[in-house]
């Protein structure tokens, strides 16, 4: 008996064999794997074939045989081979048989069995049509016969799998436990005690406010609809019906249905649900629970809704100034607290990131907090109007490198946006307390905080001054810059996810999640009216019976930004006379922060207007000090306010 080859892989033996009259191939499958052959002490028969000259058997990975010959073979009965192959046998089922017959018998058949015996007698070589057709359709019965044999020893290769089964060594692959999708509907007990699963058209929130024609909620119930979720409720129908012509959410659109014929879940109850969200901190199995619609339809929804939000909502409502007439609206208050030109504040917040990748880890980790969070600039006017915010930035980025990426502080920075803006700063003509000057500047400059760059256009409170006059204007800018401070405040407690953090996975819907309650604040102060411009407010203390720094008890009804521009204290820091003194004796100390490149002026002017870029910070921080003495001096400087005075303070300045 010779070896011809051997598949571990598949357990499987070929064995070629002589007798008498044929040569034989024997198939033979091996109970347990081992590279030994010869130590093997178990198989079966699978198949006996013999041939004249030689036979092509494949053996599949899956125990099945597939056969196909190109020469004329013979079945060999089991008992001319026990004598010579000592192993146990398995006959074939009676069907598998017939199979196999039928094949051999239409292989032996009178018909041609391969192209040369289609030529015809004599040198030319050339085809019988007649042959040919006879070659063709035995090919074609071959080929359904192959069909038979195949799925007939499907069969007998399980019986002798099953058989097999306890000899073999590997153990079988294990099997990966499939994850339960059911979810804990809603439901209620009927008149009869069975349980009703609640339909999201039998919710309250479908009956209050979802369903057609309901009837608006007003007075406490309007109240409590926007405190619920955040928005009025003509802006929630408005929002509503921009849904409904997008193409982004088509899939929920009235109408429509699954591939299964289920209607889609009502989309004013997926709105509701988005805007709880991200007003509360809720989690989808919370908005289940309310609207019964599955906790994963929630999710798909609310990431085609944040999408929505960052693509659509956020260029609508946040326009970022880049023309001075776009820009002249933010002035206003600026100007009124005797800021001229400034007409933004800027800051950076942070927003915890709970499922951050984790090669994004130690990126996102910065130093006010020890989970992963994402940083955002913006930009605000005074009214805590959005102009512009950055996209999300690792945590650990600091002020300076998210100013670089800041599109609308570079563009300021780098004299590409807002260039056509001009004012106007009083200056004195020579010393202190001389004529008073006008010069006109051209170019945009805001307020920051100690952590940006000392750029001339980014204007932040000083933390050494020798003069009483630029601590006037330091506390004054400290007090005003607020209003960027007042604008995370506010965004984070109206979008409580803000505050919670976010819990949905990366980076980049985080980002969305942001631009979205960035939209919608915007949008809100447009419904409410307070993006227009605000009034002047509580005048300074210099004015009327407030400007003789003795009337304590009506110094209280003032705010705290004119209470400390007119401390008693700060003039013990010295007199008129000792301020000219020391400005012409005692050089200033240049300011422990201040960067080299920062001290160079090169001054640049158009039409006669000096560009704000061109100046360093310090150069233009000393005119922007003198510019706001006169006008303190003037009495000019006014708190703006969104509406009337306080009463009291109203009617002590009357």
């Amino acid at each position: 008996m010779e070896y011809l080859k051997y598949w571990r892989e598949t357990s499987f033996v070929l064995v070629r064999g002589q007798t008498d009259q044929h040569e034989i191939f024997v198939g033979l499958r091996v109970g347990t794997r081992t590279r030994d052959f010869q130590h093997e002490t178990k198989y079966s028969l699978f198949l006996v074939l013999s041939t004249t000259r030689s036979a092509a058997i494949m053996l599949s990975d899956n125990n099945i045989v597939h056969i196909r010959t190109y020469f004329s073979i013979k079945l060999v009965s089991l008992k001319s081979i026990s004598s010579t192959v000592d192993y146990r046998l398995v006959a074939m089922e009676g069907s598998a048989t017939a199979a196999m017959a039928c094949y051999l018998a239409i292989v032996n058949d009178e018909r041609p069995s391969s192209l040369l015996e289609c030529e015809t007698e004599g040198a030319d070589c050339q085809i019988d049509q007649e042959k040919y057709e006879k070659y063709k359709q035995k090919e074609a019965d071959l080929e359904e016969a192959e069909k038979n044999v195949f799925f007939s020893f499907a069969p007998v290769e399980e019986e002798m799998t099953v058989g097999n089964a306890a000899s073999e060594r590997t153990p079988p692959a294990k099997k990966r436990k499939k994850k339960s999708c059911k979810s804990l509907r809603p439901y209620y007990f009927d008149d009869k005690g069975n349980i009703k699963y609640l339909l999201p058209t039998e919710t309250v929130w479908y009956y209050a406010y979802a369903r057609p024609g309901a009837a608006p909620p007003e007075g406490k119930l309007g109240a409590k609809f926007r405190r619920r979720f955040r928005l009025p409720y003509p802006a929630y129908l408005d929002l509503l019906a921009k849904l409904q012509s997008a193409d982004k959410f088509r899939r929920w659109q009235q109408g429509t249905s699954d591939a299964v014929g289920e209607k889609a879940s009502p989309l004013g109850l997926l709105l509701l649900g988005a805007l709880r969200y991200l007003g509360r901190g809720l989690t989808f199995d919370d908005l289940e629970e309310y609207t019964a619609i599955g906790e994963e339809t929630h999710r798909q929804f609310f990431h085609v809704f944040i999408k929505y939000g960052a693509d659509t909502l956020y260029p609508e409502y946040v326009s970022m100034p880049t023309t001075a007439e776009q820009y002249q609206s933010h002035q206003s208050e600026f100007n009124m607290g005797g800021l001229t030109g400034a007409g933004f504040s800027t800051d950076a917040s942070n927003v915890i990131m709970w499922r951050c990748e984790h090669n994004l880890k130690q990126a996102n980790i910065g130093f006010k907090n020890s989970h992963p969070a994402r940083t955002y600039n913006v930009s605000v006017n005074h009214r805590q109007r959005v102009l512009h915010s950055t996209g999300g930035h690792p945590g650990r980025w600091n002020d300076k490198t998210l100013a670089i990426f800041d599109n609308f502080l570079s563009g300021i920075h780098e004299s590409k946006i807002l260039q056509d803006v001009e004012f106007e700063l009083f200056a004195w003509s020579g010393a202190v307390g001389s004529d008073v000057c006008v010069k006109k500047y051209r170019g945009a400059w805001g307020l920051v905080d100690n952590g940006y760059h000392r750029w001339s256009c980014t204007q932040a409170p000083s933390k050494v001054n020798n003069l009483l006059i630029e601590q006037r204007l330091s506390d004054w800018i400290e007090s005003f810059r607020k209003d960027s401070e007042c604008f995370f405040g506010i965004l984070k407690g109206r979008w409580r996810i803000l505050k919670t953090g976010i819990r949905l996975q990366g980076s980049e819907a985080a980002d969305r999640v942001w631009l979205t309650c960035c939209a919608l604040h915007n949008m809100l102060l447009n419904i409410d009216g307070l993006d227009k411009e605000w009034e002047a407010g509580v005048p300074s203390d210099w004015e009327g019976e407030l400007g003789r720094n003795d009337a304590d008890e009506c110094r209280q009804y003032a705010p705290f930004a004119i209470q400390r521009l007119n401390n008693p204290a700060l003039e013990e820091f010295g007199s008129r006379e000792h301020e000219r003194e020391a400005s012409s004796i005692r050089p200033a100390e240049p300011d422990s922060v201040t960067e080299e490149h920062d001290s160079i002026t090169n001054e640049r002017t158009a039409d006669g207007a000096i560009y704000v870029n061109s100046l360093s910070y310090k150069d233009f921080r000393d005119r922007l000090v003198a510019h706001f003495d006169i006008l303190h001096r003037r009495n000019q400087i006014q708190w703006p306010t969104r509406g009337k005075m306080p009463a009291p303070a109203a009617e002590i300045l009357s």
